[in-house]
């Protein structure tokens, strides 16, 4: 297809995969549209934060919980789909691969529903694991509300927020990550390091193996106004992951 190859820019969808995806509006520069309304899938065991960020939950800390909160579930979501999907045979932990990555501009205007979407990559041979990859493609594409509202001669007047994410599996690790424009570089060094603390609040109510594993396996750091949020899983151990998580 031709826009993998220039780069250009669709409106309302990146490929025939991403027809109908929008953003589910928001009346604020930092819309949390991501979440429950995007999003069926609920965890039997929610993540849970400790107490004293529950009980004082400031506004940054606050919002930063949701979003890593949103993220880690997707990600443990990620894993269980492709459990199923092996289970069926639809999916092999030894052979399967595949690479997805796109850019995204989103207007920070009420009720948004115009968003400017990049296909970089789609890449995977194994059909049957397209609707899954898909999924968790449009989960990723807000860059999970960290992004600050910038200028940009992309849309006409309004500011927008500026992500990129990269999921693949290779012969060694299934890689996630997420990446958002932040004001600064100082800015974009406070958010990664008050991610880090974030996360240290996280806990699993039941000792669940994978996803014990995703919290240990996510870090977060900034390169230049980006802040980057990194999931790394040794392929080797997909499989024992998956099958201790699957519901």
């Amino acid at each position: 297809m031709n826009s993998r190859k220039n780069n250009s820019i669709l409106f309302l969808t990146t490929l025939g995969v991403y027809l109908g995806l929008v953003l589910v509006g928001g009346s604020a520069p930092q819309v949390f549209a991501h979440g429950a309304l995007t999003r069926n899938f609920e965890l039997q065991d929610e993540i849970e934060a400790s107490d004293d960020l529950e009980k004082k939950p400031d506004g940054d800390s606050a919002m930063l919980s949701i979003s890593l909160r949103t993220y880690l579930e997707d990600v443990e979501e990620f894993l269980t789909s492709l459990h199923r999907l092996g289970e069926k045979g639809k999916f092999d932990r030894l052979r399967d691969e595949f690479e997805v990555t796109q850019t995204t501009q989103l207007p920070c205007v009420d009720a948004n529903k115009i968003g400017s979407y990049t296909a970089n990559t789609f890449e995977v041979k194994n059909d049957m694991l397209r609707p899954s990859l898909e999924r968790f493609s449009k989960l990723l594409t807000d860059g999970y509300s960290l992004g600050d509202c910038l200028p940009t001669p992309r849309f006409d007047g309004p500011e927008a927020t500026r992500s990129k994410f990269t999921f693949k599996l290779t012969g060694s690790e299934l890689s996630i990550q997420v990446g958002v424009e932040k004001a600064s570089p100082d800015v974009a060094r406070k958010v990664s390091a008050d991610l880090a603390s974030v996360l240290k609040k996280f806990t699993a109510t039941s000792a669940q193996l994978a996803r014990q594993k995703i919290f240990e396996n996510t870090s977060f750091r900034s390169e230049n106004n980006q802040v980057l949020v990194i999931t790394r899983l040794p392929r080797a151990a997909l499989d024992p992951l998956l099958a201790v998580n699957a519901k």
